[in-house]
């Protein structure tokens, strides 16, 4: 099934750079009420590019109460936590006075907030994006429970084939959502995490509008100022689809195999190759693994092979994904540089399970295949 990876990007946003400025603003205030608290220290935090700093605290009282008065400087991203995993993300301006209130085993969930509009557009797609990657992963597990009992491969190609079209609509469903919010919040802080969760090469043109729109409001946040440079790269990152277009060949691609031996992907010549590019640590990976597998041992005897390029860390780990996957043919390759590989550069993905056919001159005849759209453009190309 085609799985996007976009719950891995959302997080980044919140460690963006925050500004500092010579001029504190005091007149930010923070109110709010915990409820099942058992007089728990809760922290006010900045998010930053090199972690999270406290920026004040208080012990809530015997009613769960708490008031706060930090100096907030400017509209940035700002989070209230108890325990490193139970938080709940703001977004924070000058002057604002916010009620916050939730539960206090469960900040993330269960808050509300008055007084910030920009946080209440924060949890709206916060919530929207929870709500469409449970959708989805209940149609992968439901698949997954069916490879893991099914020994028949005809049944298997006809599930995948049959889930497809509502994980896709589920998919696109939600770029829409995203891309309608962002028209309709242009200027609000809460679009910079909608609109990572869209992939540029395919909505250049929202990434575009909203840079103008914030720009323009916010010339000089060092938010924004970081989200119109990264402008440019997604423009430059254009130009680099253009050199993996259809019809372009495929770079050369050179890596160490399982047992320390460099393997290049032009060594396939001769053959149709997927280009198939996963981590055992990325679950949408390993539930689109079964897909992979049917390909192959559906074409194989055609002249169809895979090569298999890992963003592991761990060699180990890596070789037991293998194995338990059934990943069966032979050109597996990883550097172990995680998303610091040359090859996330070279191939021009920001997610993976991504992939890339080659026919056997190592022409691209197509980019992002998966299960039955797989399938599909194999049966064309060996018919």
């Amino acid at each position: 099934m085609k799985i996007k990876n976009t719950l891995l990007l959302l997080p980044l946003l919140l460690f963006m750079a925050c500004s500092t400025s010579n001029s504190a603003t005091a007149g930010f205030e923070l109110t709010g009420k915990l409820t099942n608290t058992h007089n728990e220290h809760l922290y006010l935090e900045q998010l930053s590019p090199t972690g999270i700093t406290k920026i004040d605290s208080v012990t809530l009282d015997e009613k769960g109460e708490f008031k706060m008065s930090a100096q907030i400087k400017e509209i940035g991203f700002y989070r209230l936590s108890i325990a490193e995993k139970n938080f709940a993300t703001f977004i924070f301006s000058p002057n604002e006075k916010v009620t916050v209130t939730a539960l206090a085993n469960d900040l993330g969930n269960s808050y509300q907030v008055e007084g910030s509009p920009d946080s209440k557009l924060f949890w709206d797609v916060n919530k929207a994006s929870a709500n469409s990657f449970r959708q989805r992963d209940s149609l992968q597990r439901m698949f997954q429970a069916f490879v893991n009992t099914e020994k028949d491969t005809m049944k298997i190609e006809a599930m995948s084939k049959q889930l497809e079209g509502p994980y896709t609509a589920m998919v696109n469903a939600h770029n829409e959502y995203l891309k309608s919010f962002i028209e309709k919040n242009s200027t609000s802080f809460a679009s910079l995490a909608a609109i990572q969760q869209l992939k540029a090469e395919g909505f250049l043109p929202t990434y575009l509008k909203l840079d103008e729109a914030l720009f323009a409001k916010y010339p000089n946040s060092p938010y924004i100022k970081s989200f119109h440079e990264s402008i440019a790269g997604q423009k430059q990152t254009a130009e680099a689809e253009k050199k993996l277009a259809v019809g372009q060949p495929a770079p050369e691609i050179t890596m160490n195999t399982p047992d320390g031996k460099p393997l290049s992907l032009s060594s396939l010549k001769g053959k149709v190759v997927l280009i198939d590019f996963w981590a055992s640590w990325c679950r949408p990976c390993r539930m689109e693994n079964p897909n992979v597998v049917l390909a192959y041992n559906k074409f194989k005897s055609k002249g169809f092979d895979i090569y298999s390029v890992s963003l592991d860390k761990e060699k180990e780990n890596w070789k037991a994904a293998i194995e338990k996957d059934h990943l069966s043919w032979p050109n597996h390759v990883c550097d172990f540089q995680f998303w610091q590989s040359p090859v996330v550069k070279l191939y021009n993905f920001n997610g993976i399970p991504t992939n890339v056919l080659i026919d056997r001159n190592g022409i691209i005849l197509a980019k992002s295949l998966r299960g039955e759209e797989l399938t599909k453009k194999l049966e064309e190309i060996f018919k």
